[in-house]
């Protein structure tokens, strides 16, 4: 079942959502504060954080910030912001915080679960803006998935667009190779053209690595292939060198990001628990259970009434009595039921 955490400071919105994603079969958690939807997150590790974009106290898109700084939530979670504002300027800083989804309101409560369901199955969803990556390229969404080689579009992104790769580099290419003193013939073939790409792909991953060592062959080691055609027993060093050496090496060193943090989380130790011996254990007379669940209830009612919108004007006040009707209703799902007492 997958983990929601419902963020609301409109204990009624924040209700009916929660009620509404509950009978779709998530599991929800409802946050009144951003602070609690904070602690929250980092201790649940849940799917989907559900976050309200306007807060009276406090910033959305600062939260989801704070949020996306932990690598482990960052790994594991999604955010999803519901706001009205639907400006560029605010969808680029939502998607530069880390959000993953921003969702208009009016909310369309059909479109909703569906987004919510393919952000719990971490599948695919477009990121709210386009951000500008070093480098040059577009946006990037990239799921990181076991065996996926999702981790490489960053870098390849801001490498083979049509703003590196265009008519002008490939003269340029041509030029280099003929001064490297390299035959090009115009009528090229197919394979001819396959080693200039080859050749052109390891010159842009050479730039943008900065000259990374093991980027395959240069153009200098070159110099003694005089024609195209005597290019075609390099076809296994560029592959398996160039872009692939280097790919190699972003993924593993991603692989021991992940193993880093996944061992602090395996290594974690368990809370010890007391078990209280028979006769250490204190027995509560079955009446005084009644009154107390009949008291709770009463005053979990109460507060309730006076968390509804518009019965209570001090903000302060309303987040008070928000989290006394989530602890209320804490203690009632913690006392045994009439027929076990």
């Amino acid at each position: 079942m997958a983990k929601v955490i419902v963020a609301d400071e409109n204990q009624g919105r924040r209700t009916l959502l929660a009620s509404t994603l509950e009978r779709e079969g998530f599991d929800v958690t409802r946050a009144g504060t951003l602070r609690q939807a904070e602690g929250t997150a980092l201790a649940v590790m849940p799917e989907i954080v559900l976050l309200e974009g306007d807060w009276n106290s406090g910033d959305a898109i600062d939260a989801s910030q704070r949020l996306m700084g932990d690598p482990e939530f960052a790994f594991k979670c999604r955010i999803v912001m519901l706001s009205r504002s639907n400006s560029s300027e605010f969808l680029v800083t939502a998607a530069k915080a880390g959000v993953h989804e921003v969702i208009a309101k009016p909310v369309d409560m059909s479109k909703l679960i569906e987004q919510l369901w393919k952000h719990a199955r971490k599948q695919f969803v477009p990121p709210p803006a386009d951000v500008q990556v070093a480098g040059g390229g577009g946006s990037f969404d990239v799921g990181m998935m076991a065996g996926g080689g999702g981790w490489a579009l960053p870098m390849l992104k801001g490498l083979v667009g049509p703003d590196r790769i265009n008519e002008s580099f490939i003269n340029e290419i041509l030029t280099q190779m003929g001064e490297e003193g390299m035959e090009v013939d115009t009528g090229l073939e197919a394979t001819d053209l396959s080693n200039i790409l080859r050749i052109a792909l390891n010159r842009l991953v050479q730039d943008g690595e900065g000259g990374q060592a093991g980027a395959g062959p240069s153009f200098e080691e070159l110099k003694k292939k005089k024609a195209l055609g005597d290019l075609s027993d390099q076809s296994k060093s560029f592959t398996t060198g160039g872009m692939e050496s280097i790919l190699e090496t972003q993924a593993e060193n991603i692989a021991s990001e992940i193993e880093a943090v996944m061992d602090d989380i395996l290594d974690e130790t368990p809370e010890n628990v007391a078990i209280l011996p028979h006769d250490g254990l204190e027995r509560i007379d079955p009446q005084v259970l009644n009154m107390t669940r009949l008291t709770t209830e009463m005053v979990h009612e109460l507060m309730w009434d006076l968390g509804r919108p518009g019965a209570v004007s001090d903000t302060t006040l309303m987040t008070r009595i928000e989290d006394a009707t989530e602890m209320l209703g804490d203690v009632l799902s913690s006392l045994p039921e009439s027929e076990e007492e």
